[in-house]
C-alpha cells in the first residue's frame, strides 16, 4: 500500500457497484507506509486494515522506502 490511489478505486468499486458494506471489508497487505494508510483511512474510515509491515514513507517518485521495488517490473522482469 503506497498512495492508496490503487487500493480506494478497488475500494470504490467493490462498495458502489457490488453493494458490499463498507464495515464488511477486511483490506489485507503486506507491505504499507504511514502515507497511504492514512489516505485509505481518510476516505474508508469503517474498513479494517491488516498490514504485515509499516515502511518508513513513500520517496519522490511515490516508492515505499525502503520497500521492494516496483512489483510489477520484478512480476514482468523489466528490471
Amino acid at each position: 500500500l503506497a498512495t492508496g490511489g490503487s487500493a480506494c478505486a478497488a475500494l470504490s468499486t467493490l462498495i458502489k457497484e457490488y453493494d458490499v458494506a463498507e464495515e464488511n471489508i477486511v483490506f489485507a497487505n503486506v507491505i504499507s507506509c504511514p502515507e497511504g494508510l492514512e489516505f485509505v483511512a481518510q476516505h474508508y474510515p469503517r474498513i479494517k486494515i491488516v498490514t504485515c509491515w509499516i515502511d518508513d514513507c513513500l520517496n519522490e517518485d511515490k516508492y515505499i522506502m525502503p520497500g521492494l521495488g516496483d512489483y510489477g517490473d520484478r512480476f514482468f522482469n523489466t528490471v
